[in-house]
């Protein structure tokens, strides 16, 4: 279980993160939505250390992130996008690298076949399309097979067969044991999806149980989402 506590973070002065307390099983989905330029990725910088938090704990499995900092990165995997991966490798050679680094064991053939890239297994990366990369992107996580899995927008560029595909792997990682934090703007994005979604808004966490509320109402009270009126006219 990740467990957050009174995490505080500032940039140059000015807070971004307040206070925040919260836990994520290791058996769950939690959706991190809100507009872009909002704080989402700062936070998942701190839980990972790529930030430093002025102040509050951040411990996985017990392991905190600080005191145990080496057990505690082997415990869950995160690159902020595709463009973290290594240019000059091919699809395999990222995915083996990643698996050899985590010490997983796990089939990295097995993994090309479930993401459907056997026709670019052998690409290099550099001269892959957006949804390839998205591809390899979450392969890199498969092959780590971390208990805690943090994404940073990973259905961005997916077409419909890839967004059901990824849908669908999502939850058998949940059903499998692993806890996953997925940011997103789009709210249709992470209700198909998740057990909870934490909404950030003025450095505040809102929590809700994703199948309790309309979620669409909710962020557009949230966020003051208005709709155009029939006066509208190009």
């Amino acid at each position: 279980m990740l467990e957050v506590s009174h995490l505080n973070f500032a940039y140059h002065k000015q807070p971004i993160l307040h206070d925040l307390t919260f836990t994520v099983a290791t058996d769950e989905i939690v959706g991190l939505v809100a507009p872009n330029g909002t704080g989402k990725s700062t936070l998942l910088k701190n839980l990972v250390g790529l930030l430093t938090p002025a102040s509050g704990t951040i411990s996985l499995n017990g392991h905190d992130s600080r005191q145990d900092r080496t057990a505690f990165l082997q415990n869950l995997f995160f690159l902020e996008d595709n463009r973290n991966l290594y240019e000059h490798l091919t699809a395999r050679e990222q995915i083996i690298y990643v698996q050899q680094m985590w010490r997983s064991g796990v089939d990295v053939d097995h993994i090309i076949d479930l993401l459907n890239m056997g026709g670019y297994k052998n690409k290099r990366i550099s001269k892959m399309s957006l949804g390839m990369r998205q591809h390899v992107l979450l392969a890199t996580y498969l092959a780590a097979n971390t208990p805690l899995m943090l994404f940073d927008e990973p259905l961005n560029g997916l077409d419909p067969t890839s967004m059901q595909l990824f849908t669908q792997i999502f939850t058998q990682l949940r059903a499998q044991g692993h806890g996953i934090i997925m940011s997103s703007h789009s709210v249709e994005n992470v209700t198909a999806m998740t057990d909870r979604t934490f909404f950030l808004k003025q450095g505040q966490l809102t929590v809700c149980n994703t199948g309790d509320i309309d979620l669409l109402a909710k962020y557009n009270e949230m966020f003051e989402v208005k709709a155009l009126g029939p006066e509208f006219k190009l």
